[in-house]
């Protein structure tokens, strides 16, 4: 038996969907410690119900998803599962109220964390609720429940089709709207290697934010003028085009020298701009333009050849809005390919990607087990 399986299906039907699955697990004869799952948003409730009941001992945990890509394909229909078999110890839970108040739910990661053997060789992985607002809020609640522990969480925000703002969770057999789902993996074989991809680079435009709503996620001003207006000056568009010009540009908030990327959501009359995640007062923030993503790749590889000795499994984050961008020039079966170098892997494509306690946007995370 393996220790890690990846199953595909393309059926948007679900019990046709589910059954080519659990074929494909049978085929491999699983005993499965964790099944991941992703889904097209109206199938997850479904997978979660049937793969708990099919496999009652093992940790069942979900995400929607924006597309469906793993080692073994990828599409906009249908679901993927990985089944991990071995060498793993694992724990989870649940943090409901993301938008408003997770850090009354720290006891669960407190009781999901007593279950564990040891701390070394762990993290979180961890799906949330997207269009909620509550990624920062869950994180703050996180970094408060793991203080002195050393684990760090990778994860990322549910996606869904582009023009449908609901995404869902699950944890065993149920299915969940603004929470967060969580699972410890301590990995028993080695270590676990964690990489952030950028796939932008900065240009030579800088802004500061002067005057935001930080629990909208809303700049009304960069450099003391209208969001919109000086975007839309720097780039030379008219404002009504200026919305799909973020789409190739998106912010850098510029911290201790590090770049996190942060994306246009919606843009308002009044000229400001709401963002995916949390732009605060007198950030300083570049302007991005995109990238040689072949080249990006392959330092990726090399990160990850470098720091790791034997990659048995991988589990990829990957901005919707990158997905869109790869499926854009052609080449989003390429950046499979790519992932696929790192053993057998399972993806998610959201609304925002989650490590070390900072959320992003238009990044790929990168877990990869040895």
């Amino acid at each position: 038996m393996e220790r890690c399986v990846v199953a595909l299906t393309s059926s948007s039907v679900n019990e046709e969907a589910y059954k080519e699955i659990q074929t494909q697990l049978d085929a491999n004869e699983v005993k499965p410690i964790l099944l991941i799952i992703t889904t097209e948003v109206d199938m997850l409730w479904y997978f979660a119900q049937k793969l708990q009941q099919h496999y009652p001992d093992a940790v069942v945990i979900g995400s929607t998803t924006y597309i469906n890509y793993s080692s073994e394909g990828y599409s906009h229909c249908g679901a993927s599962v990985m089944a991990i078999n071995s060498g793993i110890e694992v724990a989870a839970g649940i943090i409901f109220d993301v938008d408003r108040h997770p850090s009354m739910y720290k006891a669960h990661i407190k009781q999901a964390l007593d279950k564990l053997s040891t701390y070394e060789n762990t993290c979180c992985l961890e799906f949330v609720t997207s269009f909620g607002k509550g990624e920062e809020l869950v994180l703050d609640t996180f970094e408060e429940a793991l203080e002195g522990t050393g684990i760090r969480v990778a994860g990322g925000s549910a996606g869904s089709p582009s023009d449908h703002r609901e995404s869902f969770v699950s944890l065993g057999k149920d299915l969940y709207k603004q929470s967060c789902v969580f699972v410890f993996i301590h990995n028993l074989e080695g270590k676990i290697g964690f990489f952030r991809e950028n796939v932008y680079k900065p240009t030579s435009y800088k802004f500061t934010a002067t005057y935001v709503d930080c629990e909208e996620r809303l700049v009304v001003e960069y450099n003391n003028k209208p969001a919109a207006e000086i975007l839309a000056q720097t780039l030379n568009v008219p404002l009504n085009q200026l919305k799909d010009n973020l789409f190739q540009h998106p912010m850098g908030r510029l911290v201790d020298g590090d770049i996190f990327i942060t994306s246009a959501d919606q843009l308002f009359e009044d000229g400001s701009i709401s963002y995916f995640s949390r732009i605060y007062n007198h950030t300083k923030m570049l302007l991005l333009e995109p990238d040689d993503v072949r080249r990006v790749w392959k330092e990726t590889a090399n990160r990850v050849s470098d720091q790791m000795k034997d990659t048995a499994f991988s589990i990829s984050i990957n901005c919707f809005l990158r997905t869109m961008l790869f499926e854009s020039e052609n080449c989003f079966g390429e950046f499979v390919n790519q992932l696929r170098s790192y053993g057998h892997f399972i993806g998610v494509s959201g609304y925002g990607e989650q490590l070390d306690f900072i959320h992003l946007n238009q990044t790929m995370v990168l877990l990869v087990f040895e």
